[in-house]
């Protein structure tokens, strides 16, 4: 007797692992793949939105670096030897206070996306010189003396 007893239990016990291991098809409500948020484009396809920066003013007067991307940079500008690092997102601005000398801007992206890295150093509102890079990991460069 103790042995059916014995053979039973066994017998429950696989038949139970069979059934939460997910072996045996059971009923159950249908699962729903969620989809992320944007723009219907007809096709039954969901196409992400990106959200652009919000693009700075140059100032009329002064040197300053623009660095503009849409995701995360990290990287350090300066006049000769004086450098600040800095590690940011979108359109950014940086003033150089000393107005003679070497400007520097060195910026990497921190990720892989394909999108532009642009570094540009201004001065009284015009535009001296820039560099885009839209590699993975990417970096832009520029140096200008002034």
């Amino acid at each position: 007797m103790i042995k059916k007893w014995g053979l039973l239990f066994v017998f429950l016990f696989l038949a139970g692992t069979v059934v939460t291991s997910g072996c045996v098809s059971q009923q159950s409500t249908p699962q729903t793949t969620p989809v992320p948020s944007g723009t219907q484009t007809g096709t039954g396809t969901t196409v992400p939105t990106i959200k652009q920066p919000t693009p700075v003013s140059i100032p009329a007067t002064g040197v300053f670096v623009k660095v503009s991307y849409l995701g995360a940079f990290n990287g350090t500008y300066g006049i000769d030897d004086v450098t600040q690092k800095v590690r940011n997102s979108g359109d950014r601005l940086y003033s150089i206070d000393n107005t003679t000398g070497n400007v520097s801007a060195t910026f990497y992206k921190e990720d892989r996306s394909l999108h532009n890295l642009t570094v540009e150093i201004w001065k009284d509102s015009k535009l001296l010189t820039s560099a885009t890079n839209s590699s993975a990991f990417g970096r832009a460069s520029v140096i200008y003396q002034l």
